[in-house]
């Protein structure tokens, strides 16, 4: 008669692959699992790479925008702007074309704005399609005047840009702007 060992030993002998079925199973999975996790590293870093081109394309827009303020080039400032842009001032105030922004500013740089200096810091970019970006931009300014003619010395705010890459190029197509330091219009 067989005893409990040798029936455990003959049985084990007979069928080796579920032996181990656990062991079997890791061992498949980091087979099919480690070429797909290379895969999509690689896949993500070349998503990376060319986010942080478009990245800095984005920046430039900005950079642009703020180079052509502190030049008190309203022109320049609206270069990349297009030219059915949705722009909401930090008054509320739509304007709805790169002309009536660029003019709007022309007339703010020989008054009000200026001996202004802006800055920028791009805060976040947010693609919603590869050719379709939110960017949040916080601001500061310098040297402006209120409307009664008293200094107003320090301003800061944010401003949100939906920009659309069109031919090649960001462009700025709504763009609405918050003053942290507005009072009521009654008070300007």
């Amino acid at each position: 008669m067989k005893t409990q060992a040798t029936k455990a030993a003959t049985k084990s002998a007979t069928r080796p692959a579920t032996r181990y079925p656990r062991r079997l199973a890791a061992i498949l999975i980091l087979i099919f699992a480690a070429p797909l996790a290379i895969g999509l590293a690689r896949a993500a870093a070349t998503d990376d790479s060319a986010n942080s081109a478009e990245d800095a394309a984005v920046k430039q827009v900005v950079a642009g925008f703020s180079d052509g303020w502190n030049a008190h080039d309203a022109h320049a400032m609206c270069a990349s702007l297009a030219d059915d842009v949705e722009w909401v001032n930090w008054r509320g105030e739509p304007l709805g074309t790169r002309q009536a922004v660029e003019d709007e500013h022309a007339r703010l740089f020989a008054g009000l704005y200026k001996n202004t200096h802006r800055t920028d810091t791009v805060k976040s970019i947010r693609y919603l399609r590869p050719d379709l970006a939110v960017v949040d931009d916080y601001w500061a300014m310098t040297g402006a005047r209120k409307r009664d003619g008293s200094d107003w010395p320090y301003r800061a705010g944010y401003a949100d840009f939906v920009m659309a890459k069109r031919n090649g190029r960001w462009i700025v197509i709504v763009s609405h702007t918050a003053d942290f330091n507005a009072k009521a219009p009654g008070a300007m």
